[in-house]
């Protein structure tokens, strides 16, 4: 193969999977662009006005816009610098069949990426788009993506705790410690297990999920230890997740409310990487990696007894995972994220107003309700722009509603620590005796709720 050809090759397949806009008010000339663009596999989505461009990049990060300069409403050159504004190094290809080099030159300095004169040729299109791309720098993110990020891929974020979680979440990817993740329900603490297995060396062998509130105890039994098979209906024989995990993880959800009894056992498996089925004393041996969800961490069991009480001494890491309200930032990214993975609506779009409308909202559910809510939305809107006015109709403003137990219990916690302090004045070894409560784990209940101790204090 010639060398500039293998060279041409190469630089094909650094740009696949693109993000490119094309914005025309020429609905037939977006349909030939497309059509030109469509072996490149980029990821293509098209506007016919700057102000639907607007709304798409509220939603979906390109990594490269194509726009026409001469447009009804917003101009070409407008909708460029309102993208500059905000995304400083997102390169911009304007079109037109008004070129003029001082147009051209114009547009260059201001930093657009790239100026074509219609008729344009569209191989000369493919190279300034492709040139763009790499000195954008989209080739080195996307490898990177690609390569090391898919385990996160459904989880979106720009949040920086997020960041910093899933930083730990892969740091601890290929150890064997026991993993909790704490957070409020909804919070995505499921999905993070999922992320940090498929981070793991264990990624190619199973992940049981087994859920601690679903069952009785006696039936938890058989579902984690095995059961070797009777005569009765009832004693079938059950191939424990232990055993069908072997070699992988094992997930265990909502981690609360079982007898200390059923998690000694468990424990003291754990440990031996050994078990017996709940009706034999036929000893099993495993491998396998334990993860957990909870929303209360420290205390276990019907008789609130410390874990670490329990059994053996293991390896335990706590992750605490954000509510959605601490990463308001988010809604956008995940409400985008949500319509991309919904059949038939991955060209769907939330308005402007629609967007301020989630962003403002209460989510006591967390992300788990923002989904369901985006979910509605698609589903019932007539057009491809999803308005204001039917978000607030899948929104419910009830303020008298009653709350989600957790909710709940984090108002009182907030309210409880504010009064502590206006009693002690901000004396935080005072207000931490008043609450009983050690000064280590009062300083981590006030950054949990960033209250500051010193706004508490009056000057004499």
């Amino acid at each position: 193969m010639p060398i500039a050809k293998k060279h041409r090759n190469n630089e094909l397949q650094r740009t696949h999977h693109a993000k490119v806009l094309l914005v025309d008010d020429n609905a037939d000339l977006l349909k030939l662009i497309s059509l030109r663009l469509k072996p490149l596999k980029f990821e293509l989505k098209t506007a016919t006005s700057a102000e639907e461009a607007i709304s798409i990049l509220a939603l979906w990060r390109a990594d490269l816009v194509v726009t026409d300069l001469q447009m009804g409403g917003i101009s070409g050159m407008e909708l460029f610098e309102h993208i500059h504004s905000r995304h400083p190094v997102l390169p911009v290809i304007i079109l037109t069949a008004h070129g003029t080099i001082p147009d051209a030159v114009a547009a260059t300095q201001s930093g657009v990426a790239s100026y074509l004169t219609k008729p344009f040729d569209s191989d000369t299109l493919v190279r300034q788009i492709q040139s763009s791309l790499l000195a954008s720098g989209y080739v080195a993110d996307t490898v990177t993506r690609s390569e090391c990020n898919s385990w996160r891929q459904h989880i979106v974020t720009k949040n920086p705790a997020m960041e910093t979680l899933l930083s730990h979440v892969a740091e601890l990817a290929n150890s064997d410690d026991v993993v909790l993740f704490e957070g409020e329900h909804g919070t995505g603490k499921e999905e993070l297990a999922r992320a940090l297995h498929a981070r793991s060396d264990r990624a190619d062998k199973p992940l049981i999920s087994i859920s601690f509130d679903s069952a009785p105890e006696e039936d938890l039994e058989a579902e984690m230890f095995g059961r070797v098979g009777g005569q009765s209906e009832q004693q079938q024989e059950k191939l424990g997740a232990l055993m069908r995990a072997d070699g992988g993880a094992i997930l265990m959800t909502d981690f609360v409310g079982v007898s200390a009894k059923f998690l000694k056992r468990l424990l003291v498996a754990w440990h031996a990487q050994q078990a017996t089925p709940v009706n034999s004393d036929q000893a099993y041996k495993f491998d396998v990696r334990v993860l957990c969800t909870t929303t209360r961490i420290g205390k276990f069991g019907q008789n609130q007894e410390s874990l670490w009480q329990m059994g053996p001494k293991l390896e335990f890491t706590t992750l605490a995972v954000p509510s959605l309200d601490e990463r308001r930032e988010d809604i956008p990214l995940i409400a985008s994220h949500c319509l991309n993975n919904l059949k038939g609506k991955s060209d769907y779009q939330f308005s402007n107003k629609a967007i301020q409308l989630l962003l403002n909202a209460d989510w006591p559910g967390n992300i788990r309700q923002l989904i369901n809510v985006v979910k509605q939305c698609a589903n019932l809107s007539n057009t491809k722009i999803i308005s204001d006015t039917l978000v607030k109709t899948r929104i419910d403003y009830n303020e008298d509603s009653l709350p989600p137990l957790s909710n709940a219990h984090r108002d009182f916690e907030r309210e409880y620590l504010v009064e502590v302090l206006k009693r002690t004045n901000g004396n935080v070894t005072r207000a931490a005796d008043l609450a009983q409560r050690n000064r280590t784990e009062f300083h981590r209940l006030l950054n949990k709720h960033k209250i500051e101790a010193k706004s508490f204090r009056q000057n004499p």
